[in-house]
């Protein structure tokens, strides 16, 4: 009977620790999909910083060194990695469409207009 429950106990306590070490926060960075996370771009006292999670949504922040004016925008997007291509549909029902070239923590984006834009991963 002690073996029994030596034996209950001991799988009790290992279900628990694979339990514990399994679960974390994956929702800061997915690697097989390169745009989330935080991207930010800095221009003479201009700052664009564009927030992407793993499930689809997002958030574009504007923000001024001076403190004069911020926005900010919600969105949900889709990346495809094949085609470099990135579609913002914002809340307001206005939709970007962006090629998308990354490398390492610098990010170019080309609108559909030829104005390209440089952010780094924060």
């Amino acid at each position: 009977m002690k073996v029994r429950s030596l034996l209950f106990s001991t799988l009790c306590m290992l279900a628990i620790s694979v339990t514990f070490t399994s679960c974390s926060d994956d929702d800061d960075d997915d690697s097989s999909n390169p745009i989330v996370g935080v991207w930010q771009n800095d221009d003479e006292g201009e700052h664009l910083r564009w927030t992407f999670r793993n499930d689809g949504s997002g958030e574009e922040h504007l923000f001024y060194d001076n403190d004069s004016e911020s926005y900010t925008y919600q969105f949900t997007y889709t990346y495809d990695s094949k085609s470099s291509t990135l579609i913002i549909n914002y809340d307001d029902d206005d939709t970007d469409k962006y090629t998308i070239n990354i490398n390492g923590n610098t990010m170019t984006a080309k609108n559909e207009y030829g104005t390209e834009i440089t952010y780094k991963k924060k």
